[in-house]
């Protein structure tokens, strides 16, 4: 029998109950051991368990508590990880079959340091083949699952696997990548918070046989953490943040909490209009803030097309190649076939999809996608680096003019999608990726759910553009799905991102569609 009073705690708790006798880890463990046995089946978010390991290790915590050794941050706490990040002895497949029977020589750096704090891996978790979508699906394991709708809605991507055992309860704390969204998008599918920090905050060991894309690219991802409480968030980040970057910008929120900060809002990009429970979401974020004692103003994104087709021309630039070399004879997802198709195009196949796509009034994939996809030359590449960091000082400078510590927006435009909605809708990822090109710290607190009155119905005055369509379908019949808002600071700035993320917890933590935590208890909905 489930003890649920455990399964409610945050690894913080868990660390302090452990430390003082409250609780075992044995207990914790096998809690949460028994919780994932009951929602995995209809989740597939667990896709590597670790259990005969964990309960050794709960074993040896627990003695270590009653001889009174010195004792780490995460002692004896459950934890789960994405299966992209190595640990010694465990497949790490990125969702590729040829890959199950490898196994990792040793822990990724990140993992290493949880470890080093105490925490013991009860297993690892789904992903999106070779980590670039918003679904989490592969030939491998296939699908993982919407805790709050399993059966029609994708739990996001490529973290999704993370997201949906946390949000069920099976897992108080897990460490996901992030380089498009990847653990912001599905803690606002699955109604969990994420922190993607500034990249190099994070230390991270270069994978083994994955060249899908080039180092530039790589460049813009971050190993961060996912989580039902914000200040779990902060207490990883302090576990797994390099010595030396702790030092020079340490990760401690503010006791006077968002009181004199200055707070810029956007609602929308201008390019995909977010759905009626995004937009609410974010303006009464604000009002939250402006009522805690934060100067709030509305921000305009200086041309964020410009960041969206920068970053899908550095994401592609090395054309086909690098997804052909990864993947070789494996069988490949939709999605998957799907990008290495528009990645593969020739300068003339582009401009004349551009052109056909604009003309069928497909401006979103025809104007702000498709003619950045493809691989460049090396002098190509270069200025694409040099722009995105011409972008960024402009952006900071924006950001200084207005006089702007924080920005909260949508993250995402839609709540969560219905499964193999991302084969139609690959460009709604727009409001997180813009923090990756930027190199920004950037967080999703969950913080409300769609009302039944907020959602879109399906009517022909929606245009003719496929992405819109499918962002109306993916908003139709979403009351009661979880909505997030993203926070986003300058870089090495993460303390003032999770003080707004806590603020806007505590304050929504009290109100009846606060959707965080719902799920950890009993049966899940189907």
């Amino acid at each position: 029998m489930i003890d649920k009073q455990l399964l409610s705690l945050s690894a913080a708790e868990m660390a302090r109950g452990i430390r003082h006798g409250q609780w075992t880890s044995e207990a914790l463990v096998e809690a949460h051991i028994e919780r994932m046995m009951e929602v995995n089946p209809l989740l597939n978010a667990v896709v590597f368990p670790m259990f005969e390991e964990a309960r050794q290790s709960a074993k040896e915590a627990d003695r270590r508590v009653e001889s009174g050794e010195e004792l780490g941050p995460l002692h004896g706490v459950p934890i789960t990880v994405k299966e992209s990040l190595d640990i010694a002895g465990t497949p790490s497949t990125w969702g590729l079959p040829s890959r199950r029977g490898q196994r990792s020589q040793e822990d990724d750096p990140s993992i290493a340091l949880l470890k080093q704090a105490g925490a013991i891996v009860l297993g690892k978790t789904n992903v999106m083949q070779l980590l670039m979508g918003s679904e989490s699906v592969n030939p491998l394991y296939g699908r993982t699952c919407n805790p709050w709708r399993p059966e029609e809605r994708s739990s996001g991507g490529s973290s999704g696997g993370e997201a949906a055992i946390i949000a069920a309860g099976g897992s108080p704390l897990g460490l996901g990548t992030d380089v498009g969204g990847s653990v912001r998008t599905p803690a606002h599918y699955c109604g969990i918070h994420a922190l993607k920090p500034t990249p190099g905050r994070v230390p991270a060991k270069k994978p083994e046989g994955i060249v899908h894309v080039l180092p530039e690219a790589a460049a813009m991802s971050s190993i961060g953490p996912m989580a039902r409480r914000v200040e779990d968030l902060a207490l990883a980040m302090q576990v797994i943040s390099t010595a030396e970057t702790l030092k020079r910008a340490p990760i401690q929120m503010s006791v006077n909490g968002v009181k004199g900060l200055r707070v810029g809002f956007c609602t929308t990009d201008g390019l995909l209009a977010p759905s009626p429970a995004i937009q609410r979401a974010v303006r009464d974020a604000a009002a939250v803030l402006h009522r805690c004692g934060a100067e709030v103003r509305e921000f305009v994104l200086p041309d964020p097309e410009i960041a969206l087709h920068h970053f899908y021309a550095l994401l592609s630039a090395g054309g086909a190649e690098g997804i052909e070399e990864t993947v070789r004879t494996d069988e490949m997802a939709a999605q998957i076939a799907g990008i290495r198709r528009s990645f593969g195009m020739s300068v003339r196949k582009k401009r004349l999809v551009s052109l056909v796509l604009r003309l069928l009034g497909q401006k979103l994939a025809g104007s702000h996608l498709i003619p950045y996809l493809g691989k460049k030359t090396v002098g190509e590449l270069q200025r694409l680096v040099s722009q995105r960091e011409g972008y960024r000082q402009r952006f900071l400078q924006e950001m200084e003019r207005q006089q702007i510590d924080v920005l909260i927006a949508p993250p995402f435009p839609v709540p969560a999608i219905q499964h193999d909605l991302s084969l139609e809708m690959n460009f709604e990822g727009s409001y997180a990726l813009l923090y990756n090109y930027l190199g920004m710290p950037a967080g999703v607190v969950s913080t409300t759910a769609v009302r039944p009155d907020e959602t879109w119905n399906i009517a022909p005055d929606v245009g003719k553009d496929r992405m819109v369509q499918a962002a109306s379908r993916a908003d139709h019949n979403s009351s009661g799905l979880p909505v997030g808002v993203q926070v986003a600071a300058r870089p090495w700035r993460e303390d003032l991102v999770l003080t707004v993320m806590e603020c806007l917890e505590k304050e929504n933590a009290v109100a009846p569609e606060y959707p965080v935590g719902k799920l950890v208890h009993g049966p899940l909905l189907t």
